[in-house]
Formats: C-alpha cells, structure tokens, sequence
C-alpha cells in the first residue's frame, strides 16, 4: 500500500511539473529508470540492524512539437506560376522519441486574396534546405512517410508546402496557407495539455501531452509581385535661402536666387528578378548652377570626376550614378545640389 502511495505521488508531481513547463520539456529522455533507496541503521539489544525501502519509477513522455516557418517575409511569387515553395522546420521539444505528420489548410480564418491550388507537402530528403525537383525530395504522404524525430530539441526537419499560383492576380494580392503538424501517438495531437496516454509513450512508460497540444499550426504566405520594377522618386529642398528669410521650405516655393536647393532620389526596387546594371541620370535644370562636390550615394560623397573608382560623376551639365544590379527590397538614396542663378 505505501509504495501505491508513493507512486501516485510521483504521477502527480510529474504531471505538474510537465504541466508548468514552459514550452519546451527538455530534460530526461522518457523511459528513462529512476531509483531512490532509503536505509535505516540501528542496534537492537546491542547488535546491529539495517532496514532499507527503495522506489522505482520511469519518466514519462511528454509530447511536444514545435514549428517555424524559414521565410523572412512573403514568399513573392508571380502570377500563374508553378511549383512556388514556403519552407518551415518542425522539432521534437519532448522528452521521446517521436512521429510527426504533416497537412495543410489552404484557407485558414482570416482574409487574404486567393488560395493557391495544387498544394502539396514535401520533406527535405537531402537535408540542404533547399526544395530540390527530380524526386529528390519526397512528397510526404501521412502515415507512409511521417517524420520520426530524437527528443529535446536537437532533431529537427525541413518541410515544404509547394503550390500553384493562379492566374489574373495583381501586385500585392496574397495566399495565406497554414501547414499543422501533429504528433503521431493515438489521442495526443490535439488533446488538452496534462492529458495522459496510458502506456503509448517510449517503452511503453504513459506519455503525457505538453503545453502544444501535441499538434501546432503555423502560416506562410505567398505575395504576388511583379517580375521586377525600379522606382524611383525626387523631391526638392532648399536647404540656404537666407537672402529670402529661409522661410521657403514647403510647396508652393519661390527661393530667390543663390538659393541652394537639395535634389534627393529614392530608388526602390520590388519583385522577384533582378534589375541589371541599373543607372541614374539627371540634367541639372535650366536656370540653375550645379554646386561642386554635392553628389552623395546613400550619405556617402562621391567625386565629379568620371575617371575614378566611385559610382557617380557629373558631365556636360548631367548627373549620372551607377547603382549596379537590383534585387527585391534594395533602396538608394542620391542627392545633390544647385544654385539657382
């Protein structure tokens, strides 16, 4: 009777302990054997006498899974393409040896602007990160190919949601998908955390369902872009009218002249290819005096000479700025300045 006691003790405390962990249940591999001996030492009529009592537990499982998408932002993607990937990485953070599934939800609550077709699920077969064609990545099919993963963190999958994008989308519509991933272990994915599963943990110890429910969700999401666009946008500041009382700094503007006005331009690109080579030019206006050595590059002064090694230069009254190729996100900034005469 004491050692039943004892036990549900142990089970109880197990249970909290599990229960208050915070997200990940790293520590003791489940099944692992536990033994504490308690001894007693005394004399009896002057001789003496030993009295020991020992308990043995194993640790249970706690299950547990957590699920990343690798993609910094949206994944852009152009209008009626195929095969477009969202990338995410699964990991066991429960203390066993685990089997996990995979499905997807091509229209999750929320609001977004079309769902991609043809979705399927693939696991990272080369482990290189990359989704590679040709069958070297594997479609994932549930139950024939699940994903079995080391405990506590340190196992880990890439999986990846391909999908086709229609057609007739515009700049900027997205497809929001959300990819589940569940633990395999019958009643666990889903169930309501400190739920135990008597006997179905590692070795057979009960396992125990951790703070994800055995089962978690995670988004990514496809954003139409356009193959590639470079914009670009010039404002004007007079930044010396004294003469004028410095007082013309919005529109509408009448600096006098030997004012300096600033030229700035910002050049943004957006989309999935790469702008090449690409390059600024602007006429100084009529009317005004370029001022000498006024040409930067992102704060950065550049020379007026062509002849050296910087990106911009000034000749025959233009001024030109050599920004080289362009991918998604890039931006540059250039100012420079004149006099009205």
């Amino acid at each position: 009777m004491r050692h039943s006691i004892v036990q549900n003790l142990i089970n109880i405390s197990l249970f909290l302990i599990a229960i208050n962990n915070a997200a990940y249940a790293l520590g003791t591999p489940a099944g692992t054997v536990i033994s504490n001996t308690v001894t007693v030492e005394y004399n009896q009529n002057g001789s003496p006498q030993t009295s020991t009592d020992t308990v043995v537990f194993s640790v249970q499982e706690i299950i547990d899974v957590n699920l990343v998408s690798q993609d910094a932002s949206n994944v852009l993607v152009l209008t009626s393409s195929l095969d477009q990937v969202l990338t995410f990485l699964v990991t066991n953070i429960g203390n066993g040896i685990e089997e996990f599934s995979f499905a997807f939800d091509a229209s999750p609550i929320g609001t977004d602007d079309f769902d991609p077709t043809n979705l399927r699920i693939f696991i990272d077969s080369n482990n290189n990160g990359v989704f590679d064609t040709g069958g070297i990545d594997v479609e994932h099919i549930p139950a024939l190919n699940d994903v079995s993963l080391d405990a506590n963190g340190v196992d880990s999958q890439v999986i990846f949601i391909v999908g086709d994008i229609p057609p007739a989308l515009i700049d900027g519509d997205e497809g929001l998908i959300e990819i589940t991933a569940n633990a395999t272990t019958a009643g666990a994915a889903g169930s309501t955390p400190g739920t135990i599963l008597v006997g179905l943990g590692d070795g057979g110890v009960d396992a125990l369902v951790g703070l994800t429910e055995a089962s978690v969700d995670t988004p990514g999401t496809y954003e139409v872009a356009s193959l590639i666009d470079v914009n670009i946008t010039k404002n004007a500041q007079v930044i010396d009218d004294t003469a004028g009382g410095g007082s013309c700094t919005t529109a509408p503007c009448s600096p006098i002249p030997g004012a300096i006005i600033q030229y700035s331009l910002d050049v943004v690109a957006s989309g999935i290819d790469t702008a090449a080579n690409v390059v600024i030019t602007d006429a100084i206006p009529t009317d005004t005096t370029y001022e000498p050595s006024s040409i930067t590059l992102n704060g950065i002064p550049l020379t007026d000479s062509s002849v050296d090694a910087d990106a911009g230069f000034i000749a025959a009254n233009v001024i030109t700025v050599n920004l080289g190729d362009l991918t998604n996100a890039d931006n540059h900034t250039i100012t420079f300045n004149v006099v009205i005469n």
